[in-house]
């Protein structure tokens, strides 16, 4: 039964987890265990189920450490690839070292510029943290002043009613000893004295 062609490019790159120049290199390295491009072209072929499975078992391969040509004899010795009277298209192939290295090179350059966003996204949290911080800081030392200012302010309000008090205090003692020094004199004059007035 034949399969239906159907996963594009862009649609299998992302299924696999790789670039699309990184597809595209591994459809023309392990061209004889995929399905031919068919009349759109390498540009615009499709893949079969039969080639995404392969394809994925290339990226296994591939990240298990294995050359491109080792995995290219995995494949033979799993059936694929091998034509009926040994010479076709699925003969052996060929995997010029320029374009394993480009390929790889390509996945590893994919790789840390992804690395390198991350890391450029995790400083931008800590700027945006650090900035919080900072914010916070310089709030918390407002507060801290503001505080100061109204601690000052009770301390003199407290110091002008303590002072207040005191001079209440020493007012109604002059009152006080001058009422008693009254009682003591009316207290002293004679019965006379105080009949007449003296």
């Amino acid at each position: 039964m034949p399969q239906t062609a159907n996963k594009t490019q862009a649609d299998l790159a992302a299924e696999l987890g790789i670039s699309a120049p990184t597809l595209k290199n591994w459809s023309r390295d392990f061209a004889p265990f995929l399905s031919a491009p068919g009349a759109l072209g390498e540009a615009n072929r499709r893949y079969s189920d039969d080639d995404v499975f392969v394809l994925k078992r290339i990226k296994d391969h591939l990240a298990a450490g294995l050359t491109f040509d080792e995995t290219a004899e995995e494949l033979r010795a799993d059936g694929y690839g091998v034509s009926t009277n040994g010479d076709g298209p699925h003969g052996a192939m060929i995997v010029p070292n320029a374009q394993q290295g480009f390929g790889v090179m390509t996945d590893t350059l994919r790789v840390m510029i992804e690395n390198q966003q991350t890391v450029q996204n995790s400083l931008q949290v800590n700027r945006n943290l650090l900035g919080v911080i900072i914010q916070d800081n310089f709030n918390l030392k407002e507060e801290n002043a503001k505080l100061r200012e109204r601690m000052l302010k009770l301390e003199q309000e407290m110091g002008e009613i303590k002072k207040r008090d005191q001079d209440y205090r020493l007012t109604v003692e002059q009152r006080l000893m001058r009422a008693e020094n009254a009682l003591r004199a009316e207290a002293s004059k004679t019965v006379w004295q105080k009949l007449f007035g003296g």
